[in-house]
């Protein structure tokens, strides 16, 4: 028989919304003195409602909901729980209908439900990951029904097969200060843009509309620390800057694009942040990269891979002015295919920088992966 837990340390782990380990029989019975008093009080019931609701707030939104059939006490405490999480991707199986199934209407109503209940209190964080095809103006609905509650993180992962416009409202919330948008479609943006408050934005999957909407959206961040673009579409870019003073961290994956004709050149990227400290490129280089006036203080990682030979001058010349302009900061990492694309030619490159201010290189030889990351 392991060690048995003392009573206190039960109650401490419950409080704290932890996993308790399974209990023998004798346990059992200290988890019950634990949280009964002499007159057989339950004391974790006894805890005010904030610390209750943070500890609801580490449940699935489905088995926090499913607490209020425990007790009168608990009853209406999920109404106010600051953490929402819905996401629909266990209905999906090889046996479910894709039209409209019974299991996607019991999503839907329980979303709404939840939603419908909801105290006036605020959410923290809100995420929904679902396909939009079912119905497009309910998952609109969801998305307002967040905003109204001044959200302060939105997560969104959809799945859709034609177009979809998020409402303007996500681009217009004072309280939103992390946004996530994972979407396989282009990403249409309003003419009026503001988001006061946003220090974290990461982009996923989205297509990028065009130059003069996209711009308009990073501009209009002002406070913005962290950008992460991933895996996303510049087809229909050919020029952007990222001018953000209070930028920090960015991240840029790229998709490889060189196999399109009708964009062989890319989107011309620049890149104006005088507090980044941390910038990581991984892709082929096939949109071009300038960066300017890097400080030291930046930690850069890059990851190029390698592609054709026919492909490779373009990729190398943006591959070596991308080292020019990262020439004065202090840590450095590659990855063992940038330094292969450094040396397709067979030869020495004279054109590589000196890094003079360089105290730290991290080589990896692993495909993409960098410590620190």
């Amino acid at each position: 028989m392991g060690q048995q837990m003392r009573p206190a340390k039960m109650l401490k782990l419950l409080e704290s919304g932890r996993r308790i380990p399974v209990m023998d029989g004798s346990e059992q019975q200290d988890v019950h003195a634990a949280l009964n008093d002499e007159e057989g009080k339950d004391r974790i019931s006894s805890l005010p409602d904030c610390i209750l609701h943070y500890i609801l707030s580490f449940l699935p939104t489905k088995e926090a909901v499913a607490t209020g059939i425990l007790a009168r006490r608990w009853k209406d405490l999920w109404t106010a729980v600051p953490i929402l999480d819905f996401d629909d991707s266990k209905l999906y199986s090889s046996h479910v209908n894709y039209w409209y199934p019974a299991e996607i209407t019991r999503f839907m109503n329980f979303v709404e439900r939840v939603l419908l209940l909801r105290d006036v209190s605020n959410i923290e964080r809100f995420r929904l990951s679902c396909r939009v095809c079912f119905s497009t103006s309910r998952v609109h609905a969801w998305i307002s029904a967040a905003i109204r509650h001044n959200v302060k993180e939105l997560d969104l992962c959809f799945f859709v097969d034609e177009p979809f416009l998020l409402p303007h409202r996500v681009f217009n919330c004072g309280s939103l200060s992390i946004l996530n948008v994972e979407m396989n479609s282009i990403i249409q943006l309003p003419n009026s843009i503001s988001c006061p408050g946003l220090k974290i934005l990461h982009l996923g999957l989205v297509t990028f509309p065009d130059d003069i909407s996209t711009q308009r959206l990073f501009s209009s961040c002002p406070v913005l620390e962290e950008l992460a673009i991933l895996d996303c579409d510049w087809i229909n870019m050919r020029h952007i800057s990222i001018s953000i003073p209070s930028l920090r961290k960015l991240i840029i994956d790229d998709l490889p694009t060189f196999d399109s004709r009708d964009y062989c050149w890319g989107c011309e990227i620049k890149i104006d942040a005088g507090s980044l400290i941390f910038f990581k490129y991984s892709g082929y280089l096939s949109n071009d990269i300038h960066l300017i006036e890097v400080s030291s203080s930046v930690k850069a990682l890059l990851h190029i891979p390698m592609v054709q030979e026919a492909q490779n001058p373009l990729m190398y010349s943006r591959l070596i002015k991308l080292f020019l302009e990262l020439k004065n900061i202090s840590s450095l990492g590659i990855s063992g295919c940038t330094i292969e694309s450094l040396f397709f030619r067979e030869k020495m490159p004279n054109d590589l920088p000196a890094f003079q201010k360089l105290t730290r290189l991290e080589l990896s030889m692993q495909l993409g992966v960098h410590s620190g990351t």
